[in-house]
């Protein structure tokens, strides 16, 4: 069994490589947009009900807290959430010519 980690950096070494889109039968760029922004929303919130939250971060140099520090790994893990949901919406990333997003 692979670990969500391992699955993640493998998808970024594959994009990393080739440029990949999001499709799906039927979905104009709109609808892409919609769910691909809902997605990453809902990633998003999952991680930070999922993080613990750390005491802030006091910076030895000046005495001061910096704000609470955070997990390396919450982008990531915001990304492979928000990729399972746009699978689960149907969505497959397929080898594609970049579109800007605005």
């Amino acid at each position: 069994m692979r670990s969500p980690a391992l699955l993640s950096l493998t998808a970024l070494v594959l994009v990393a490589c080739a440029e990949l889109r999001w499709s799906k039968p039927g979905a104009d760029a709109a609808a892409l947009q919609q769910d691909l922004d809902a997605c990453r929303l809902q990633a998003r919130a999952q991680v930070a009900r999922s993080s613990p939250r750390l005491p802030p971060v006091t910076d030895p140099r000046f005495g001061t807290e910096t704000g609470q520090s955070k997990q390396v790994d919450q982008p990531v893990r915001e990304e492979d959430l928000a990729h399972r949901c746009m699978r689960d919406k149907g969505y497959s990333l397929v080898p594609g010519l970049a579109t800007e997003d605005k």
